[in-house]
C-alpha cells in the first residue's frame, strides 16, 4: 500500500472543549522524540488544561446499492462459461449481488458463499483487498477464484502474473495473491519476559485508553508544465476504544479511509467494519477484507503495543539477532507476537525492551506478501504510550508528524504556575 503521509482538516473540523473550570496543579509530561531507551522527561507543573478532543473523520458516503456480477459465478468458475443468471435466483454477498443461470449453481454459492463470491470484497485484484473497487466487467478467473480490476493495464499485469504462476515461477503457486495466515506457536517464558519490558518501555499499560491519533502530511507535485500542481496527501492511523482501527489517506479534499474493530464483538459502541470515503459509497468489510485489516493493524506499533496487554495474544522469544535495514544493522533480541493468523517480530533492545525495528509478512504492490523488515525511530510519547513517528525498510521511508489523543491538553505556550525549583 501506499503511504502518504496527511494533510490538516479544516479549523471548522477541530473542537476544542473545556475539560475543566477549576485552576489547579497538574503535571504535563513533555514528549519524547530520542531513540534514545529514554528517562522520563521533566514535568511542569501548570494550570489545569483545557482537554483537546481529536479532529473527526470527514463525513463519509452512505452505503450505495449492491452492484450486480453479469454472470453466473459458479459455472464461470467451475466451466470458464459466461453464462447469465436469471433475477428469480440471485443472491447477495458482501457489497455485491449474483444471478445463477440453475438452481444447482445457487445452492453451490449459497453453501458456501466466500468459495464463489468475487475476491478481496471487489478491491482490484492488482492491488489487493483494501486498494479501490474493481469493474464487474474487467474480471479474469486464477486459481479458481474470481478476480476484478480497476483497470485493462491492472488486468494484464495480473494476468502475466498468474502465467508466472502456473509456470511455477511465484513463490506460493495459485494462492500468492491470497491472504498469509501465519501458524501459531505456543507462548513461552522468554516471550512473556520480553513482553513486560516491552510494554513498560512503551508504557503500554498507561496509554489513552480513548482515542489516539496519528498524523503526517506532505505535498506531493502532479503534472507538468502549465499542469502543474502542488497536492496536499495526507495520512492517519487512529487507534480507539474496543481496539477500534482507522488507517486513512487524503488527497487534497478527497479521503479514504478503513475502520474496523478487532475488540469483543459483545463490547458496546463498535464501529462498522467498513471502508470509507469522501467520495465513494461506504462498502461493509467482507471477511477476506477484515483479515487483510487485521493485518494492516498488527504492523502499526501502536496497535501492537495494545495488543501485547490481551490475554489471547501468542508471545515468544527468538534468540538474539542481527537485522539488516538498508545500509544499517540492527542488533537485539527478538519478541516474536502472533494473533489470529498474524505474527509480527520485534527486534528489542534487551536492556530496556526498545523495539529498535519489526518484521513481518506485508502484502508488496504486486499484491503478492514477502517478507519486510522496517527500522523504528523518533518517537514520541505525547497519547502516553510510546510510537515510532519514522519507519523505514531502507528503500521507502513513511513518517508521521504529531500525535494526539483525547487525554492530551493542548502544550501551553507557558506555565500559568511557575515551575518547582
Amino acid at each position: 500500500m501506499s503511504t502518504p503521509h496527511l494533510h490538516r482538516l479544516p479549523k471548522s473540523a477541530m473542537l476544542v472543549v473545556v475539560a475543566a473550570t477549576a485552576v489547579t496543579a497538574w503535571a504535563l509530561p513533555a514528549a519524547n522524540n530520542s531513540d534514545a531507551a529514554g528517562t522520563a522527561a521533566p514535568t511542569t507543573r501548570v494550570a489545569a488544561p483545557r482537554a483537546v478532543r481529536v479532529p473527526p473523520l470527514p463525513t463519509h458516503q452512505p452505503i450505495g446499492e449492491r452492484e450486480l456480477f453479469p454472470f453466473d459465478p459458479v459455472i464461470l468458475i467451475g466451466a470458464g462459461d459466461r453464462m447469465e443468471g436469471s433475477a428469480e435466483r440471485e443472491s447477495a454477498y458482501g457489497n455485491y449481488r449474483y444471478r445463477f443461470a440453475t438452481e444447482a449453481s445457487k445452492r453451490a454459492f449459497d453453501a458456501m458463499p466466500s468459495r464463489f463470491a468475487i475476491a478481496f470484497g471487489g478491491g482490484c485484484g492488482r492491488m489487493g483487498p483494501l486498494s479501490g473497487n474493481g469493474d464487474v466487467a474487467r474480471f479474469e478467473v486464477v486459481g479458481e477464484r474470481l478476480y476484478i480490476f480497476a483497470s485493462d493495464a491492472c488486468r494484464a499485469s495480473f494476468v502475466r502474473m498468474a502465467e508466472d504462476v502456473a509456470k511455477g515461477a511465484v513463490p506460493g503457486g495459485a494462492n500468492a495473491f491470497l491472504e498469509v495466515i501465519d501458524a501459531p506457536f505456543p507462548t513461552d517464558a522468554r516471550g512473556l519476559e520480553l513482553s513486560t519490558m516491552a510494554r513498560r518501555w512503551l508504557r503500554a499499560d498507561a496509554a489513552c485508553p480513548r482515542e489516539i491519533v496519528m498524523r503526517g502530511e506532505r505535498t506531493e507535485r502532479s503534472g507538468a508544465g502549465e499542469d502543474a500542481k502542488e497536492n496536499r496527501v495526507r495520512e492517519e492511523v487512529r487507534l480507539g476504544a474496543n481496539l477500534a482501527f482507522t488507517e486513512l489517506n487524503g488527497w487534497n479534499d478527497d479521503a479514504w479511509w478503513t475502520t474496523a474493530s478487532f475488540g469483543p464483538p459483545e463490547t458496546g459502541g463498535a464501529p462498522a467494519n467498513a471502508r470509507r470515503s469522501t467520495v465513494q459509497a461506504e462498502q461493509p468489510l467482507d471477511e477476506s477484507q477484515f483479515e487483510a485489516f487485521r493485518r494492516v493493524a498488527m504492523l502499526e506499533p501502536l496497535f501492537l503495543a495494545r495488543m501485547l496487554l490481551q490475554p489471547e495474544v501468542k508471545l515468544a522469544g527468538g534468540g538474539t539477532a542481527e537485522w539488516k535495514v538498508g545500509e544499517r544493522t540492527l542488533t537485539g533480541e527478538i519478541l516474536r507476537v502472533h494473533w489470529r493468523g498474524v505474527t509480527v517480530e520485534w527486534l528489542l533492545k534487551p536492556a530496556t525492551g526498545q523495539p529498535v525495528a519489526q518484521r513481518a509478512m506485508k502484502r508488496a504492490r504486486d499484491a503478492r506478501f514477502a517478507l519486510v523488515t522496517e527500522a523504528l525511530s523518533n518517537w514520541n510519547d505525547r497519547a502516553g504510550v510510546r510510537v515510532p513517528l519514522t519507519r523505514t525498510d531502507g528503500s521507502a521511508t513513511r513518517t508521521f508528524d504529531t500525535v494526539d489523543s483525547d487525554c492530551n491538553p493542548p502544550q501551553p505556550e507557558a506555565p500559568a504556575v511557575p515551575a518547582e525549583p
